[in-house]
């Protein structure tokens, strides 16, 4: 009774407001009674549901899949605003980076509307998606004007402007269409599980904290057509892909399991769904730790390993702060090493921290990375790290005998990777360490830039035109992965090696442990499964879940550009060739005695 009659009382002081006569159009959320507009008999409709626990589900203004009196405070909001669609939320789902993810689509009024579609880098949809509507091009793909990472003269636009932003251009400069890492980022930190909500198809994505966003299956728009609805969502981001400059990273997924960032055809020109993450504001920006943990993985007796932790500075003032690691890890910025020192993080940056293990004796090391400074919630932040010395036998890495005529030995895991069917650590070829970016300009092995010139080694060329010429065909030893990760008794496989594999054994699509992937059976019988990992190009993970990729060791004899390795996509398996500066995964073999 005492709600009631509080509820009585909001209804009367309402109807003495000076309220706009319509402050939504026919068919915009807040219509609770369906009259065709939006006023206070639409408050006093909604509470009225609320007291009655039933009536239209268009009481249910705010989207949440409830009634309650959030909804009549949803309605007021709408009312004095005067928008055209409701205030935008958003929700934090505990993401290592503290992204705010957007609750529906832009041109939508709940998370179950499929909203707008809009074509790369344009701000409003229309009839027609392809290239001859396309704004940044003259006519086709191949006449980009604007986001082309490939020319010479503008290598540096990769992400787009804000005044190219559907997300900031339609809900303002609180919001921004996502990066490609954004994307990833929710892909790999979230569960996700197909479901309905309001007999609408789509994601549940569940983040780290518990809390959980929708996402449509709102398919995508190709010239006049809308493809793929209820079955498929894909959702842009606002980075060009760095190889190609008529794609754009985007976000896909079907009923099947997880989510992908990649690029795919029509590429820019497609209409796609945006969804928004907000741009924090000052009051809101701080100071954190990228990561929770850190494992710098299996390192062997006399060598050293390194991985990064990410400080990110959000605030718009530059930040000082003391780090410290427990013994026997180092901290490494730039020049030298020490186990404790002071870093500056400039205002809305990232910087990055390197911690150090060397392997003096075998075993499981833990300690901390802890990190102090006023910016920080409660004053400091603790990191665990961790790292794991092998003894000389390495036997620590199971092998299987599949029978093949050489007798090659095959690892039953990838380098990185404590289960066979762990994707592990991704490499770029002859380089021995994981890393952020796969692309040119971060190759170790050329000169950088937006291109593949200037080799400076395994350049095949004779005339010299793509750099040194040394002529080398397979990867000395301090180049190759798994020796270098595994120690001396594990090489990356040779072309040929690949090509014993191919030729030798049968191959099924399965599952290991809910994993996708491919199982080899050879002449003996005996079984090898390899992950279906996918690959990495630029910030972005692209087809885990769908394809796998594993590197050779050996150049590719007709170009200095690429190396050799086995890809399988379903239970197609081949050997192919690929760009040097791609990602991939390793899987190795026990070196020849």
């Amino acid at each position: 009774m005492i709600m009631k009659k509080v509820l009585l009382t909001l209804v009367l002081l309402l109807g003495a407001l000076a309220l706009p006569a319509t402050a939504h159009a026919q068919g915009i959320t807040g219509d609770v009674n369906a009259d065709g507009e939006v006023n206070v008999a639409d408050v006093n409709a909604a509470i009225a549901v609320v007291l009655t626990s039933g009536g239209s589900s268009l009481a249910d203004v705010n989207g949440d899949g409830e009634i309650n009196i959030a909804d009549v405070n949803f309605l007021i909001d709408i009312i004095l605003s005067g928008s055209t669609q409701p205030v935008p939320d958003y929700v934090d789902l505990g993401l290592p980076s503290g992204t705010l993810w957007a609750t529906r689509n832009v041109g939508a009024s709940k998370p179950e509307d499929y909203g707008d579609y809009f074509a790369w880098g344009e701000t409003e949809p229309k009839e027609t998606y392809s290239w001859a509507t396309y704004k940044w091009c003259e006519g086709d793909k191949w006449s980009i004007t604007k986001y082309d990472p490939m020319s010479y003269w503008k290598y540096d636009e990769i992400e787009l402007a804000p005044e190219d932003d559907a997300a900031t251009v339609n809900w303002g400069p609180s919001w921004r269409m996502p990066t490609s890492g954004q994307l990833q980022e929710l892909c790999d930190n979230c569960s996700w599980q197909w479901t309905q909500r309001n007999g609408v198809n789509g994601k549940l994505v569940t983040g780290p904290n518990g809390n959980t966003l929708f996402l449509p299956a709102a398919g995508y728009r190709d010239k006049s057509s809308l493809t793929n609805i209820d079955k498929r969502g894909r959702y842009w981001s606002r980075t060009v892909d760095y190889n190609d400059e008529s794609l754009a990273f985007l976000l896909s997924f079907d009923s099947g399991r997880g989510a992908y960032c990649y690029t795919i055809t029509p590429g820019r020109s497609g209409g796609f769904p945006v969804r928004p993450v907000r741009v924090q504001t000052a009051d809101e920006k701080s100071l954190h730790i990228g990561q929770r943990s850190l494992d710098l993985g299996e390192v062997h007796p006399g060598q050293t390993r390194t991985n990064e932790l990410t400080i990110v500075n959000s605030t718009n003032e530059d930040v000082t702060l003391t780090v410290a690691v427990d013994e026997p890890f180092l901290l490494k910025q730039e020049e030298g090493a020490a186990s404790s020192m002071t870093i500056e993080v400039p205002s809305n940056s990232i910087a990055p921290l390197t911690v150090m293990f060397t392997a003096g004796s075998t075993g499981d090391f833990n300690g901390n990375v802890t990190f102090q400074s006023p910016a920080l919630d409660a004053g400091q932040s603790v990191i665990p790290v961790h790292a794991r010395a092998l003894a000389e036998g390495f036997e620590e890495h199971p092998y299987v005998n599949l029978g093949l005529p050489s007798g090659t030995l095959w690892a039953t895991c990838n380098i990185g990777a404590e289960n066979p069917e762990d994707y592990g650590d991704y490499f770029a070829w002859g380089e021995t360490v994981p890393k952020d970016y796969y692309g040119w300009s971060t190759y170790k092995w050329c000169r950088g830039g937006v291109n593949s010139s200037g080799f400076i080694k395994y350049c095949t060329d004779s005339l010299g035109y793509n750099g040194f010429t040394d002529g080398k065909m397979e990867l000395d030893l301090a180049d190759d992965a798994a020796t270098v990760n595994w120690g001396p008794q594990w090489r990356m496989p040779s072309e040929v090696q690949l090509q014993e594999l191919y030729d030798n054994c049968s191959v099924a699509w399965t599952q290991r442990n809910g994993v996708d992937g491919v199982q080899l059976t050879g002449p003996n019988g005996y079984k090898l499964f390899l992950p279906a990992a996918g690959q990495r190009i630029g910030v972005g993970r692209q087809y885990s879940g769908l394809s796998g990729i594993l590197w050779s060791r050996t150049l590719h004899g007709e170009g200095t550009n690429n190396a050799v390795n086995l890809s399988f996509y379903s239970d197609d398996l081949y050997l192919y060739i690929d760009k040097r500066c791609y990602g991939f995964t390793i899987r190795p073999v026990r070196a020849q005695q």
